[in-house]
């Protein structure tokens, strides 16, 4: 057993430890401050998810299960623990509060999935783990299909994309919740949006763009982010690289790592001028970062 299992986030031993070797035995969702008002959508998915005991859905015992990364099938679940049961309850109450209406997306990563529902641990170094709760959304959630985590290699920055996290009707199911109100109340959320972009003078869009759309922002996010964090050195490495080639070059070499990063429906419908916008960007933030002084 690994000191993630044995410290407390005080950094102190647990008192007991073998009867109970996580550190959180009851882990709750804590919802940001900032989701004070939720849309009543939210307020039903997650209070559906808060009284349905969703890791004890029978559904477990009869789905079929697939390892998240190979997608070869799985056995048959086993008797879920009942540690492993409450962080699976804790993370569905954290995807239905912060579920994106329109696209299924849920707009949070792993660190602050696990940190909002107590799963975070700690070694003497203060630093955290999170996989109690990588555990529970890739061993059970994704392998029968609840979700779908979309893992993107950025080759710009020589790193991984937070993963993409979408809800399936699956998920739906688990929580207790009628898909065909969520469906409505997806549609109507669409209508909304589209009235405002037509307000704006642009063309309305359908729940497919819509999604692009969210995985576009997502990386793009994903990427600034980690332009502004220059403890990356693979990412300060990588800059460095691009820095000493002809523009032309470099920005050849950008566009290729953004080819990869999208299918080529979502790059068709991206169109060339977005597309070249990202390289621009791209090529400026990575210049920025190889030129900048050392911290």
């Amino acid at each position: 057993m690994t000191d993630f299992n044995i410290l407390t986030p005080d950094n102190s031993p647990r008192k007991g430890w073998r009867n109970c070797y996580v550190t959180n035995p009851n882990p709750v969702y804590s919802a940001p401050k900032e989701c004070a008002n939720p849309p009543r959508i939210i307020t039903a998915l997650r209070k559906a998810a808060e009284t349905s005991n969703p890791a004890r859905h029978p559904i477990w015992r009869t789905a079929d299960r697939f390892h998240a990364i190979t997608h070869q099938r799985l056995p048959k679940e086993r008797a879920m623990n009942k540690h492993r049961a409450r962080a699976v309850n804790a993370i569905c109450v954290c995807f239905a509060d912060r579920l994106n209406i329109v696209t299924g997306k849920v707009y949070m990563t792993l660190a602050q999935i696990s940190d909002s529902c107590g799963l975070t641990t700690y070694n003497k170094d203060r630093t955290p783990c999170y996989s109690r709760a990588s555990r529970a959304i890739n061993e059970h959630l994704e392998a029968i299909g609840a979700i779908h985590c979309d893992r993107v290699w950025d080759e710009t920055t020589g790193s991984w994309i937070p993963n993409l996290i979408w809800v399936s009707e699956l998920f739906f199911t688990l929580i207790g919740y009628e898909y065909g109100k969520y469906e409505a109340a997806q549609q109507q959320q669409l209508a909304w949006e589209n009235k405002g972009l037509k307000e704006q003078g642009e063309q309305a869009i359908s729940l497919t763009e819509a999604r692009r759309r969210a995985k576009v922002r997502h990386i793009q996010t994903a990427f600034e982010i980690r332009a502004k964090k220059r403890a990356f050195k693979t990412q300060l490495r990588q800059a460095r690289k691009l820095a000493v080639m002809e523009k032309q070059q470099a920005q050849a070499k950008i566009l290729n790592d953004l080819v990869k990063l999208y299918t080529q429906e979502e790059l068709t419908a991206m169109g060339h001028v977005e597309l070249k916008r990202q390289v621009e960007h791209r090529y400026a933030a990575m210049r920025k970062l190889a030129t900048a002084p050392p911290h």
